[in-house]
């Protein structure tokens, strides 16, 4: 005998969710039942569209006790993310809506705030921890290959922890200044032969974009050379700089990344050269 069942599929407009409720195999009475449920849980109905509590809600914990399968629709995973899913201004809306040969995969969570997608064909990260937000392209989703630019900036608060609460409002500015920049802006000392090209290294390897063993492959020097040379110019080192170092001793050609087919986390060879 089918299953009563309630086909669940979630619709977004301008970061406010609602639900398309449907059912099967399912009785006038357990309808009825169900439904006082969802009143009592604090969801606004009409027809088939439910708009969700502000807070917590037990109904699918209840709506299984009472016998109910819950059926789950699912979003394309594959494709752009849905930018209605994102809390946004009308400006800025209109501006990510706008802006030619861009693509947002994904914006999500807390410490960090991460986003992903592409730029004029190439993969972007974007990440907001503690007081800094950064962001970076040029390398790939499976991590094979380390980014050919970035840019970071300290976020405003009072606790030095504000970035990575940022709202996706704050994340999306973020990530179109930084698409603009990467477009008008001269790119020179991220190319070799530029005569800051060694500290533009060293500080994607300080703020996290760069592994050391991927810097030091860039520089074509040590890892103590590294060291020696950005405290010469200043450069804080990252926390764990010296773990890094020992590490170099036993630095092989693979990275673990994600496998494009399976998404498992596996060794991948690493491609990063300059």
């Amino acid at each position: 005998m089918t299953k009563p069942t309630i086909h669940w599929k979630t619709v977004w407009y301008h970061g406010t969710r609602t639900h398309i409720v449907n059912f099967w195999a399912v009785s006038d009475a357990q309808r009825a039942e169900i439904e006082a449920v969802a009143d009592k849980e604090g969801y606004e109905r009409e027809g088939e569209f439910w708009t969700p509590p502000a807070g917590p809600t037990d109904f699918f914990e209840i709506a299984r006790l009472k016998g109910f399968e819950i059926e789950f629709g699912r979003e394309d995973e594959d494709g752009p993310l849905n930018l209605h899913r994102l809390y946004l201004t009308d400006e800025t809306r209109k501006r990510l809506e706008a802006t030619p040969d861009f693509t947002l995969r994904e914006l999500a969570g807390y410490c960090p705030v991460q986003a992903e997608g592409e730029v004029d064909g190439l993969f972007f990260y974007f990440r907001a921890r503690g007081a800094f937000w950064r962001f970076q392209c040029g390398g790939t989703a499976s991590g094979t290959r380390g980014p050919r630019w970035w840019h970071e900036e300290e976020f405003p608060g009072g606790t030095g922890l504000e970035a990575g609460y940022m709202s996706d409002e704050d994340a999306i500015c973020c990530i179109l200044k930084c698409v603009e920049a990467y477009r008008t802006a001269d790119r020179g000392r991220f190319e070799t032969g530029h005569p800051d090209f060694e500290r533009t290294i060293l500080e994607g390897w300080a703020m996290g974009a760069l592994s050391l063993q991927r810097a030091v492959r860039r520089l074509a020097i040590s890892g103590e050379q590294a060291i020696e040379r950005a405290k010469a110019y200043g450069i804080p080192l990252p926390y764990l700089a010296q773990r890094e170092l020992d590490a170099l001793e036993n630095a092989s050609a693979t990275v673990i990344g994600r496998e494009p087919i399976t998404g498992n986390w596996v060794e991948l060879e690493d491609e990063d050269s300059f």
